[in-house]
């Protein structure tokens, strides 16, 4: 934790080299906490955001977000589009709060990184000056503190902070502002590297649309089915054909969906129910397979470096797996991708970090 905090702390502080010791306090107090003192009161965290965006220009030069450390990101409101759901915005802001579980002890000793610093001089802020604000702050109750004056009008903070798990739904979010939803029913395909996160969005995504999903893992191709012909076919690695009859073409229909999902250990099939909500999310690899058409309303693309890949499926799934994924199903992956031009017709592209 030191060495990432103290990268931190001096990137900050040559991006804002106006910057104050209060600022870099705040800094600290948000990347231990996170947005907990603004979404106790989820109504009066909601007028404060819509009075604050309401207040600001859009302008699209910003970046969207900015990583703090300690997996908390400050959600530039100054890059969020007209039009966007601020309804959901604050739902994020809100259930962010609950995955920071920081503590003042973990704060002081933060603070105390800040004096180890001032006394190498690798801040620009002496070492007594340090540890007055440090105990002032502490003896104050570690009560929340505003940016500097300084800061304020040099640059013109308006942000939120948000947990870093959902960067990608806020990144959805904004787009889909474009997408009608007086529509009857609403279609979201998740299509996309292995482990670049499909499965976390379209459950964080779900949660906030009140949403149904389907998962394209419940239709893995089966051993009998599992011929050379089949396994060579680009997009065959899934029992499309079955996906489409018993999900897909009744996705538009007023009724309770029956299907059979596959489990590949076991070999063998259970029942699943899909309530036909207003929006369904259609989950995973091959879930924009030519052969469905064009059956959703709204695509989305997730993106993984190789590494951050080899690294998330290493932890997931183990070493030989891992060799499984690597030697067989990622090609196929990447062969269907370019062949059907899957990422070029997606409507957002998103990189999972």
């Amino acid at each position: 934790m030191t060495d990432k905090l103290k990268q931190i702390v001096i990137a900050h502080i040559k991006k804002y080299p106006e910057a104050e010791l209060q600022d870099i306090l705040k800094m600290l107090y948000q990347n231990e906490f996170g947005p907990k003192h603004l979404a106790e009161n989820e109504i009066e965290c909601f007028k404060s955001l819509s009075n604050e965006i309401n207040n600001i220009n859009y302008d699209e030069s910003e970046e969207l977000f900015e990583d703090i450390g300690e997996g908390a990101l400050r959600l530039n409101l100054k890059a969020i589009p007209v039009g966007t759901d601020l309804n959901y915005i604050n739902k994020i802001i809100v259930n962010s709060a609950n995955d920071f579980c920081g503590t003042n002890e973990k704060l002081v000793v933060k603070f105390g990184l800040l004096v180890v610093m001032a006394q190498n001089n690798e801040i620009p802020f002496d070492i007594q000056k340090v540890r007055d604000e440090t105990n002032a702050f502490a003896k104050n109750g570690f009560k929340p503190i505003s940016h500097s004056e300084v800061y304020k009008q040099i640059y013109s903070p308006s942000y939120r902070v948000i947990s870093k798990k959902y960067k990608e739904l806020v990144e959805t979010v904004i787009e889909l502002r474009n997408l009608d939803f007086n529509k009857k029913h609403i279609v979201i395909s998740i299509d996309g590297n292995s482990a670049s996160g499909k499965s976390t969005l379209a459950e964080n995504l779900a949660n906030l649309l009140n949403a149904e999903t389907v998962h394209c893992d419940d239709f893995f191709l089966p051993q009998e089915m599992r011929s050379k012909e089949r396994l060579n076919e680009v997009g065959g690695n899934i029992h499309y054909e079955r996906l489409k009859e018993e999900v897909i073409d009744k996705l538009r229909k007023p009724a309770v969906i029956s299907y059979k999902a596959y489990n590949c250990q076991s070999d063998d099939f259970k029942n699943k129910f899909l309530m036909n909500k207003k929006v369904i999310i259609v989950e995973g690899a091959y879930s924009s397979h030519p052969y469905f058409e064009n059956y959703a309303d709204f695509k989305i693309f997730l993106k993984v470096d190789e590494e951050t890949q080899r690294e998330r499926i290493l932890k997931r799934n183990g070493e030989e797996m891992l060799k499984r994924f690597t030697n067989e199903w990622i090609p196929k992956e990447n062969k269907y991708f370019n062949e059907f031009k899957i990422e070029e017709k997606a409507d957002i592209i998103i990189r999972s970090v």
